[in-house]
């Protein structure tokens, strides 16, 4: 039997490198019924072979789907709750709510709805925190119902965080494995994680276990690093032997290439060295740092560093629009407008280790893309295209999001 093939016509924006991207006037994306990228470019010929049109609106335009890596789906509920900085923060809301994930129902209608945002603004994959085994558990069964692209991560943590959310080392551990074992035979495009929460959330001795389980298992690691200054102080005073905040992660085997750091506003020169030798994603949370007034992102530093992506923040971030994400971005580093569509696709799936498998769309690549539709703009330029899509909101419109060849969004 012959393959089916689908083919998408439309106008195409595609990141090529950080500060450059393709714009193709009325091209055409191809791809097979496994998902598979097979052209995407000018017109493609067939050759007798059976295509099927992908009925899109007139005048959209193609992109790859926008990747968020670092969101919390736990938070949730408390977007937009502000007032404090980070510490008091997770004292005052996030913990309060975390705490709710131990019920199965409240975790599941959460997890679904989020997903669904997430699809609704093209996000088609996520790096995420849940909390409690049956809260990660269903982060796993909606991601699956939803058919999202997702790194799914238990958020762990053994001190410094009320009882309720406080887990004794081995038993969180003997859950991660139960986890690991549940969802071994899921979809690829679902990975389990392990999210110490930051330094001051577990002890040296979990730490240590966390990071032996990773390896043990191959696992990626998701984690805070140097977000706040009040923050920096307090790991400093609760690991007074260590050199500096990313030491501490380095000391218990935390930092590989499959470690995904949020934050990194205050580091050093060295910890900076540090992170790029062990090879680390490295997220950028834009939103989330100037709604907790947590500094600055130095971007300047990590120009040209391969594994830079972008993340949502959720909840300290308010928006899962990732568009919304790059303008706030812009807001607080002057840079291309290609480079933040870059750090929202091809970058953050770099960051997350699957470059050769989304974030762009490149034959051989998963078909994991949008189709948006832009009033009142100027398609003749590149840059017009970009700007009415990261600036105004009220223009751009998701209509379709497909994730390995799948609709699984339609407005």
């Amino acid at each position: 039997m012959k393959q089916r093939y689908y083919r998408v016509r439309a106008d195409i924006l595609d990141p090529v490198a950080p500060d450059r991207c393709r714009w193709i006037k009325d091209g055409e994306l191809v791809f097979g019924r496994d998902g598979t990228i097979v052209h995407c470019g000018g017109r493609w010929d067939p050759r007798g072979r059976p295509v099927t049109a992908v009925a899109v609106p007139a005048r959209s335009i193609v992109m790859p789907g926008l990747v968020d890596c670092h969101s919390h789906l736990s938070q949730y509920h408390v977007r937009g709750r502000g007032g404090h900085a980070l510490l008091a923060w997770l004292r005052n809301y996030v913990f309060v709510e975390e705490a709710r994930f131990r019920d199965k129902r409240y975790a599941r209608t959460t997890a679904k709805s989020y997903y669904r945002k997430l699809l609704a603004r093209g996000v088609t994959s996520v790096a995420l925190y849940a909390n409690y085994r049956e809260g990660v558990l269903a982060a796993f069964r909606e991601a699956e119902r939803a058919g999202i692209r997702a790194t799914i991560g238990y958020t762990l943590m053994d001190r410094g965080v009320p009882r309720p959310l406080r887990q004794p080392p081995r038993r969180a551990l003997a859950e991660c494995a139960d986890i690991l074992a549940r969802t071994a035979d899921g979809p690829h495009r679902l990975r389990f994680a392990l999210n110490p929460r930051f330094a001051l959330a577990c002890s040296a001795a979990f730490m240590a276990e966390i990071g032996a389980f990773a390896r043990r298992h191959r696992l990626h690691i998701q984690t805070h690093l140097a977000e706040n200054l009040d923050e920096l102080a307090a790991v400093r005073t609760a690991f007074p032997g260590a050199r500096d905040y990313t030491s501490v992660y380095d000391r218990f085997g935390l930092l590989t290439p499959r470690t995904l750091l949020a934050h990194c506003i205050h580091l050093s020169d060295r910890e900076r060295a540090l992170v790029r030798d062990r090879g680390c994603g490295v997220v950028h949370c834009p939103s989330a740092n100037m709604f907790l007034h947590s500094g600055r992102f130095p971007m300047e530093h990590w120009r040209g560093y391969p594994r830079l992506g972008l993340g949502s923040d959720v909840g300290a971030g308010p928006s899962f629009a990732m568009f919304d994400v790059m303008r706030d971005g812009y807001f607080v580093n002057m840079q291309s407008l290609e480079r933040l569509f870059h750090l929202a696709t091809l970058g953050g799936a770099a960051a997350l280790g699957m470059g050769d498998v989304t974030g762009s769309l490149v034959p051989g690549k998963q078909a994991d893309f949008l189709v948006v539709g832009i009033k009142e703009s100027n398609r003749d330029s590149r840059r017009d295209i970009l700007s009415d899509l990261i600036f105004k909101h009220d223009q751009r419109r998701i209509e379709k999001v497909f994730v390995a060849g799948r609709e699984v969004f339609s407005a």
